[in-house]
């Protein structure tokens, strides 16, 4: 900071110590007190000689009787150092700022304060002046509070949507979501897609015409067009899918978002029982026991229906019962997958065995999961076991190398490609940098939490909640340990 005379000329601090030093300590305060709301004026053995305070409230935080008192014992434990740092600083000219520290208030929320001070040859004190922080830190409570009730409804929302999913896909009913507007499917499930025969892969988006025989759409789209506009709901006896499966259905609108769209209800036609019975016999006689194996197994025919599943099976698809499995293509749980069920199939057509492929499972609540199969052929009988497992923690996958070790590092990276997809990859070894970076910075500082936030370009806020996220909030620097 620099004064500048009539002339332009820039003359440094010599106005300013001149006119502290026609001023009494008063006067100085007072002055100083008009763009302040804290002002102290400290002798050499850094106790308060003179206090002024532009809110008396201020006073409740121990500064009322500050006088005689050394500044390092009215403020917190860990805001002594700030303070000795501050009041370290020696020469002719000294100025230093933004040195923020928290006063001790009894039965109170601590007092945030930034101070900043100076000194100069032949003014006899050091003169601090505080900026009071009490309105951002109740901007930065009121914050805090409105994440954690954004976040409390978040969950709450998910756990909504969790037993809508959870009634919706486990119904016994075939139901259809249709967009009122395009006439195209926004969702449908698994008793839906198994009754018109139909697996899980495209329906999604897919026009609901293209879901029932050509001869058969003219009368669907008259149904739809009526069902839109009737007080009640509209019924279609005997209309025959495109896999030749004779259903009826009922049709209801509904209003979403300021738009009307439809609940189509399919159930199999009088005249199908015959065709239904057949679909429900289950080969049972090459099926193999699963149930002592600790990790999910199924055994499925070679076209991928499945014959039999353990109860680990069960919980990762989230399937209340044995029989909502069996008779099912195993593909309606891979549908997502960036690698094909059907290569999986492929591949034991030609190898009898096969390890560690990577793949989405889908399960009945539409949650995905990534997993690893492993799977056999048995060649008298075509037909396929495989154990599903969970991956290992992809931290422990990417094996983060020591510094200087670069193609050992691209190797590692090279190694995953092909079994975690790229997206997940990309998150996770961000999550795994921000850590260590965090971290980092924790150490160069001896865990200083605002110099860390500083260093890493955040806010004291945003590394709080990185701090919880990673479960840093106790972090201590290996030197610094009890």
């Amino acid at each position: 900071m620099k004064t500048v005379n009539g002339h332009g000329e820039s003359d440094g601090f010599e106005g300013v110590v001149g006119l502290l030093q026609s001023l009494d300590p008063d006067a100085v305060g007072a002055l100083v007190g008009l763009g302040a709301d804290i002002v102290m004026l400290l002798d050499d053995a850094h106790a308060v000689h003179r206090i002024y305070l532009a809110d008396d409230e201020l006073g409740h935080s121990g500064l009322a009787r500050a006088v005689g008192k050394r500044l390092q014992d009215l403020v917190t434990i860990e805001s002594v150092p700030k303070i000795d740092a501050m009041l370290a600083v020696t020469g002719a000219e000294r100025r230093v700022r933004g040195y923020q520290v928290n006063h001790r208030a009894s039965g109170r929320p601590d007092l945030p304060v930034v101070y900043s001070a100076y000194g100069g040859a032949g003014f006899r004190y050091t003169l601090v002046v505080g900026r009071e922080l009490r309105q951002q830190m109740r901007d930065q409570q009121r914050l805090v509070e409105t994440q954690m009730e954004l976040e409390s409804e978040y969950r709450e929302l998910q756990e909504a949507e969790a037993r809508y999913r959870t009634v919706f896909q486990s119904s016994a009913v075939g139901h259809i979501m249709v967009d009122g507007e395009k006439r195209s499917v926004l969702d449908a499930n698994a008793a839906a897609l198994s009754l018109l025969s139909l697996g899980t892969s495209g329906v999604v988006g897919k026009p609901l015409r293209d879901l029932f025989d050509k001869e058969e759409r003219d009368r669907l789209s008259d149904a739809v067009g009526e069902a839109r506009h009737a007080p009640h709901p509209v019924s279609v006896e005997a209309m025959l899918s495109a896999r030749g499966v004779s259903v009826s259905l009922n049709l209801r609108a509904y209003r979403e978002n300021g738009f009307t769209n439809l609940i189509v209800t399919v159930w199999p036609s009088a005249d199908a029982g015959e065709g239904r019975r057949q679909r429900a016999v289950k080969p049972e006689r090459h099926v193999v026991d699963l149930s002592d194996l600790p990790e999910a197994a199924v055994q499925t025919s070679a076209d991928g229906m499945v014959l039999a599943a353990n109860a680990a099976f069960l919980d990762i698809v989230h399937a209340p019962s044995l029989p909502q499995v069996l008779g099912r293509p195993i593909a309606s749980w891979f549908s997502k997958s960036s690698l094909d069920i059907h290569v999986l199939y492929s591949r034991l057509a030609e190898e009898p065995v096969v390890r560690g492929f990577s793949a989405t499972l889908t399960d009945n609540l539409a949650a995905d999961r990534n997993v690893l199969i492993s799977a056999r052929r048995n060649p008298q009988t075509q037909e396929i076991q495989m154990i599903v497992a969970a991956p290992p923690a992809l931290a422990e996958r990417l094996a983060i190398p020591a510094p200087g070790a670069g193609e050992q590092q691209a190797e590692g990276f090279a190694n995953l490609v092909g079994k975690v997809p790229l997206k997940d990859l990309m998150r996770e070894s961000l999550d795994v940098i921000e850590k260590i970076c965090i971290e980092a910075a924790l150490d160069q500082t001896h865990n200083n939490r605002a110099l860390a936030a500083q260093m890493l370009g955040l806010s004291r806020q945003s590394l709080y909640i990185k701090l919880r996220r990673y479960g840093l909030e106790d972090y201590r620097p290996a030197g610094d340990a009890l």
